[in-house]
């Protein structure tokens, strides 16, 4: 994925417009970072799940009230050129025409309604009440943190929304783990440390089992990674 980006705008409904501030508020990232990880969701963790017919009912079924106001972030080209792609399609099902940033906002909407991995885990309990979020200090094979460095910037994502969304993955259970698995493999020994943000419910869970935060993630991670097709 190219790191060019462009400045595009966008249009939210207020449902949409309070869960990007929540959710940006509660992990320490800027609003861009949010939306860069809900166009990662859709496009590459779901790329063959969500398809225009997907996007057509949604929008036939929903009632989205988008508000005037236009907001602006970098988008990459790439992201840019499949959302274009999936307008076109849409617009061909549903017989009608989408400015780029409406159909942005449409599929904001559409991502919080039904794929955030804020709504699919049930994570909203660590993220409702809570705005401070803790810091913390997981020391992670050295070949493992290049690998998250890389996917965040390929897909300009931040570190501890990724790793957010490993500790939460219900693919691999409550924490720590729905098993200890057996397929793991670290292969350096090395240790590096990478410094994230999480809300506070996720960290006094993490501190509470028997295994030390470092360990947890990386083992999650290892899974997360193979699963979406993300290792190196």
């Amino acid at each position: 994925m190219s790191s060019q980006t462009k400045i595009t705008s966008y249009k939210l409904t207020l449902r949409a417009k309070r869960k990007l501030e929540q959710y940006a508020l509660n992990l320490k990232t800027s609003k861009a970072k949010i939306i860069n990880y809900a166009l990662y969701e859709i496009f590459v963790k779901n790329e063959h799940k969500i398809t225009a017919e997907t996007i057509a009912s949604y929008i036939k079924e929903t009632k989205l009230n988008l508000k005037p106001d236009s907001y602006t972030f970098h988008l990459s080209f790439d992201y840019y050129d499949r959302i274009v792609l999936l307008k076109n399609d849409v617009q061909i099902i549903n017989y009608t025409e989408y400015h780029d940033n409406e159909f942005i906002g449409i599929l904001l909407s559409f991502y919080f309604d039904k794929v955030a991995i804020f709504r699919k885990k049930k994570v909203d309990k660590y993220l409702i009440k809570e705005t401070k979020p803790s810091q913390i200090g997981l020391y992670l094979n050295k070949d493992l943190k290049d690998n998250i460095n890389e996917i965040c910037n390929r897909y300009q994502l931040n570190a501890g929304v990724l790793i957010f969304d490993i500790l939460t993955d219900i693919e691999f259970g409550d924490l720590p783990f729905k098993n200890l698995p057996q397929d793991v493999v670290i292969n350096s020994e090395e240790k590096e440390r990478i410094i994230i943000f999480i809300p506070p419910m996720l960290h006094k869970q993490l501190k509470e089992t028997p295994l030390s935060n470092s360990f947890i993630a990386e083992i999650r991670a290892e899974q997360y990674l193979k699963k979406y097709n993300l290792k190196r």
